[in-house]
């Protein structure tokens, strides 16, 4: 296989064909255990293609998320493309701000979609993003054209959740540039 086939899933959990799954927690449907902050295990230009869904906002926003990006396109071939989606803080916000539209136990749960479910030690929410602040990010890690996508059509996971109808994912794409 080369390079410009290999494609990884970071905190992926299911399989499909064509992907390599990166999840912190071991499964029979993982090929690498690890941390998305480490990818070391991969030489550079390794992946013609990432994708990590409701991943980047786990990493805090005052240098570790920058960090990660930036570890990330090292993988990247150049021309190579990240698919990336989070959690749009203005969508969530906006919905929060619903009051007499929502119940207590629905903010509460935009409160989680916002901040993190807790469920376990990694899911904790240290940053929060938008539009403006996730390209930001992705062009000082040295990513190129972010573009916002409705949807990426590769897996049915948080990139296409929904909240009484309304999406709550920010997905975008951006890619390496062939030179730096």
């Amino acid at each position: 296989m080369t390079n410009k086939m290999r494609r990884l899933h970071i905190g992926g959990v299911e399989r499909k064909e064509g992907w390599e799954l990166l999840n912190i927690f071991p499964s029979e449907a993982v090929d690498h255990v690890g941390d998305a902050r480490d990818l070391s295990r991969f030489a550079d230009s390794t992946f013609y293609e990432l994708y990590a869904s409701h991943v980047l906002e786990h990493f805090d926003f005052t240098g570790e998320l920058l960090a990660v990006l930036k570890e990330w396109l090292r993988v990247l071939v150049p021309g190579g493309r990240l698919y990336l989606s989070v959690p749009d803080m203005d969508v969530l916000c906006a919905l929060f701000l619903c009051k007499e539209a929502l119940s207590v136990e629905q903010r509460f749960h935009l409160t989680r979609m916002m901040f993190g479910a807790h469920c376990d030690r990694y899911d904790y929410h240290l940053s929060g993003l938008n539009r403006e602040f996730l390209e930001q990010f992705l062009r000082q890690a040295g990513f190129a054209t972010p573009l916002v996508v409705t949807s990426f059509n590769l897996f049915n996971d948080t990139s296409t959740l929904t909240f009484e109808g309304v999406p709550i994912s920010l997905n975008m794409i951006a890619k390496k540039p062939f030179h730096p």
